[in-house]
């Protein structure tokens, strides 16, 4: 992977380039599935006076995947990044919900490794239902020794994928010299780059990935959907394609040979 090494990351990005397809009739049953568990989650939650939000938003993914008609909202750009919103919220509030009680079990000695074990759960459960189920057990097998073989130390909670820091306090700058607004600060910073790089990055990057292949057929596929039905193709891809180019050239340089 040009962006990620370690093996959460990865498995995010595949389950963002999974998850696009659900929209389509042989992929019902998973759709199902998810219906089902967002539902128990919200009761068992909801009787057990923990945030039940949770369950709502995990409820509405997949009924976004139910309602939407194959390579329509979910292979369009507003789609994905609602979606990969979404998965992230849900990624985050399950860490929090989990972690407490690995906490007060008492079988480990740091919080990161909480979170860690925490955030591996979670993402076990989505890719469950998401991948292909004749590559479920290589992927839980795989998945689980890359977890297992990879130092701890590599999954610091605030820099869990590898994107540099001095990358998101020079973009966050960017930002705010364009607007001329200090909309981004230091205070929230950390929240940006937990969630937002950490889980929704490599997210959209799986559901942009879908995106382009599709974009590669005769079919092409109606990118800004619900507001224009145009269809895109090849020229969409390769833009997309350069600039996926561009950022890992920027993340490389970054990471290895700048520092503010």
């Amino acid at each position: 992977m040009i962006f990620f090494q370690n093996p959460i990351s990865i498995v995010l990005v595949i389950i963002g380039a999974s998850l696009p397809d659900f929209d389509h009739n042989i992929k019902k049953l998973n759709v199902y599935k998810m219906i089902i568990i967002g539902l128990i989650s919200f009761i068992i939650l909801y009787i057990a006076n923990l945030p039940y939000l949770v369950g709502i938003i995990f409820l509405i993914i997949p009924i976004i995947f139910y309602f939407s008609n194959h390579r329509g909202f979910t292979h369009s750009i507003l789609g994905i990044f609602l979606l990969s919103l979404l998965l992230s919220i849900v990624i985050i509030m399950g860490i929090f919900l989990i972690y407490p009680s690995l906490e007060y079990l008492a079988i480990m000695n740091n919080i990161e490794n909480y979170f860690l074990v925490s955030t591996v759960i979670i993402v076990l459960v989505l890719g469950i239902l998401t991948i292909n189920k004749n590559l479920i057990v290589p992927f839980i097998v795989l998945f689980l020794l890359g977890i297992i073989f990879l130092p701890i130390e590599y999954y610091s909670f605030f820099t869990t994928f590898d994107i540099s820091y001095n990358f998101i306090n020079w973009l966050i700058y960017s930002i705010n010299t364009i607007i001329g607004i200090n909309l981004i600060t230091d205070f929230n910073l950390v929240f940006i780059n937990q969630m937002m790089i950490c889980f929704f990055l490599p997210l959209f990057l799986g559901f942009l990935t879908h995106l382009i292949l599709d974009s590669l057929t005769p079919a092409g596929i109606e990118l800004f959907r619900p507001f224009s039905s145009k269809k895109v193709h090849k020229k969409f891809a390769v833009a997309c394609l350069i600039l996926i180019l561009l950022l890992a050239i920027l993340k490389y340089f970054f990471t290895y040979n700048y520092y503010f």
